[in-house]
């Protein structure tokens, strides 16, 4: 509803513009005061759009509010005539054109998994062959004379056309993002879907899906000690009691970690790698005592190097993950005996 509002405003706006023109001074400034109106209906429309993270840049929404009614002023600038004659058309293909460039927005801001994002533009892809193979074959075009095409030619050939432009948008965004992802990892931005105080700051606590040396992998507590480019160096929290390992790991009692754990654990002194997109929820901070044992006293050390190197950061797993999904099985199902565990459902595919 509210990109049909918006559309149709804008089309009200824009319309006069078009017909008048800058004509001469006074007609300049009644048109310069149509588009400052135009772009103030547009900005609502992006900021809706776009997420949190990007919704306090006013600069970059109020950019992309331009970006957003020089697209619709460059498709309705041929539809002058027709929209005379059939104003429903020239507002269905403004308002077809609006949700195709909000789409496209979308899509870049929200759209983290680059295999689940080229797996989406294929479908649309194979939409767009397919409708287009139906209008050529009833006698339709796609590219219908704005001045002698019916109204429902004209909605048919915008419809498709945005299609094919949402389409080709996923595929460049999840071809670009799929070659960062195998170079480098998994990316801090945009965020995993889902997760929120992005990205985990240092001292946080936070559920993330930790990938053993066998390809298994379980859901683990972990407290972040520092960013990179491609994941996160982190400690891993467990349950199990290591008061026989106690050089290798340090207790964590229930009576200072309250609201974070909900159990005694014990920290992992040696330093975990973990892909941003193995983040799954923050549970807290760390107490500033804990902290300052880590900082000054603990024992922290990296992962031996005769332990070859991190689990789950080969082509193979940065593939995989690109799908939303593991080389290994969950931990949680892997039994005793041959055969196949319970499914586990990750994180909501965007």
């Amino acid at each position: 509803m509210a990109v049909g509002l918006g559309s149709w405003a804008m089309w009200v706006l824009m319309f006069p513009v078009l017909r008048v023109g800058f004509t001469d001074t006074r007609n300049t400034w009644i048109c310069v005061a149509l588009l400052v109106l135009c772009v103030l209906v547009a900005r609502p429309l992006v900021r809706m759009a776009a997420p949190a993270r990007l919704k306090r840049s006013r600069l970059l929404v109020a950019a992309r509010a331009v970006g957003l009614c020089c697209v619709v002023a460059a498709v309705m600038a041929p539809l002058d005539a027709e929209v005379d004659k059939q104003p429903m058309a020239g507002m269905t293909v403004i308002y077809a054109t609006t949700a195709a460039v909000l789409g496209l927005m979308r899509i870049v801001d929200h759209g983290y998994f680059p295999l689940v994002l080229l797996r989406t533009a294929l479908w649309k892809a194979l939409l767009a062959a397919v409708t287009g193979y139906w209008i050529h074959h009833t006698g339709g075009t796609l590219v219908p004379d704005p001045d002698h095409a019916t109204a429902g030619t004209l909605l048919l050939a915008a419809l498709w056309w945005s299609l094919v432009g949402l389409s080709t948008g996923c595929a460049m965004t999840a071809a670009a993002r799929l070659t960062r992802w195998m170079r480098t990892g998994p990316p801090a931005r945009p965020a995993p879907p889902g997760v929120t105080s992005w990205p985990p700051a240092v001292g946080d606590v936070w559920t993330a899906e930790l990938t053993h040396d066998d390809n298994t992998y379980k859901e683990r507590p972990v407290l972040v000690l520092e960013h990179t480019p491609g994941f996160v160096r982190v400690l891993g929290i467990t349950s199990v009691d290591k008061s026989g390992r106690q050089r290798g790991y340090l207790k964590l009692r229930l009576s200072e970690w309250q609201g974070v754990l909900k159990k005694d654990g014990w920290l992992n002194l040696e330093i975990a790698h973990i892909p941003y997109c193995d983040f799954l929820w923050r549970h807290g901070e760390c107490p500033d005592r804990v902290w300052d044992v880590l900082c000054t006293k603990a024992d922290v050390r990296e992962r031996p190097p005769k332990a070859g190197p991190a689990p789950g950061f080969t082509s193979r797993h940065r593939l995989r993950s690109a799908m939303n999904s593991h080389v290994g099985r969950d931990a949680r199902t892997v039994r005793p005996a041959a055969g196949p565990g319970r499914r586990v459902w990750r994180r909501e595919k965007v």
